[in-house]
């Protein structure tokens, strides 16, 4: 297994890639399907990865015995050049094959947080430590108290694409949130500021068992079965159980504010919100995803016009660069 410690200087980067650089090195596999071109010859359609991005691959001269070789996150050693088509980096991939992994570092591989993770969870913690409500403070204190899932917050993405799709993201997504949720509060003096503030720890709780993120970001069997929303409520009642005489209705409102986060059905959301801190709750989600999402489309864009970035398909649009 490769050592987990980040070495930028390691390896080339495919955020650094340019046009007819040649490229000798190891990536993550995230996609190989085997295809026919129009000849009739096969090909392999690849997908590889690090910490800084993806690019795919074509491998002209593919065998059914090279395809199964390869699986979805070996790390393998990739030879070739670095070609532009439609306007997008791919690499013309010369030779593949699964690499050795003793030297590797896993850091190299998988995009992280660009904030401590402990000093994310220290904030978020002092946060939630201005909850006032008796019942409602100790959920939230026994969802910080359980170190299994304290663990896998401070790590998991908060999604495998899109926005904060990083080690770190589901947490630096929940912080961002609760910094916003403490402005909108004093904004909006009516909202009750308890019930808010657990809502947007809870929201995505159940990423932590939806994604998979060891290597490549990808679903969980739960992920892919029942989803983060149904997840998560499934997390607040195993910890609701445990706390003697938790209020139905305070349970009730906290499945809601789960259940709504998404805010219409087409989304996702088995429920539209139905009181006003869902209501804040989902546009506090969207807001910071959205603005996250718009940045990294930004930031990673390789299109050569200095103006407009690509079509984003996450966002419906191009964005304007200038």
């Amino acid at each position: 297994m490769p050592n987990a410690q980040p070495n930028a200087a390691s390896k080339p980067m495919i955020g650094e890639f340019q046009v007819n650089q040649p490229v000798d090195s190891v990536f993550l596999l995230a996609k190989c399907v085997l295809r026919s071109a129009r000849t009739g010859k096969p090909y392999l359609d690849l997908e590889f990865s690090d910490r800084t991005g993806r690019i795919t691959g074509r491998f002209w001269d593919a065998t059914e015995s090279l395809a199964a070789s390869l699986a979805i996150d070996d790390f393998v050693q990739v030879k070739g050049r670095v070609e532009s088509y439609q306007g997008q980096l791919q690499v013309n991939v010369h030779m593949v094959a699964k690499a050795d992994t003793a030297k590797l570092r896993l850091g190299d591989f998988l995009p992280q947080s660009e904030h401590d993770p402990a000093q994310m969870m220290r904030r978020l913690t002092e946060i939630l430590g201005g909850i006032e409500d008796p019942d409602y403070r100790r959920l939230a204190q026994a969802f910080l108290a359980d170190e299994t899932f304290c663990a896998a917050f401070r790590t998991a993405p908060a999604a495998t694409s899109n926005h904060h799709a990083y080690l770190g993201g589901l947490l630096e997504h929940t912080l961002s949130m609760a910094e916003l949720a403490l402005k909108v509060l004093e904004h909006y003096r009516d909202l009750r500021r308890d019930i808010l503030l657990l809502g947007v720890l809870l929201h995505d709780i159940g990423k932590t068992r939806e994604l998979a993120y060891k290597r490549t970001f990808q679903y969980t069997d739960a992920g892919n079965l029942v989803g983060h929303i149904t997840l998560g409520v499934l997390m607040l009642e195993e910890e609701a159980r445990k706390l003697p005489d938790f209020p139905a209705e305070k349970l009730n409102m906290l499945r809601h504010m789960i259940l709504s986060h998404h805010g219409v059905l087409e989304y996702g959301s088995p429920k539209l919100p139905m009181f006003a801190e869902a209501m804040a709750l989902h546009y506090l989600d969207n807001l910071d995803a959205k603005l996250r999402d718009i940045a990294e489309t930004i930031s990673e864009d390789r299109n050569a016009d200095p103006q407009w970035t690509d079509y984003s398909r996450s966002l419906g649009r191009k964005l304007y660069k200038g």
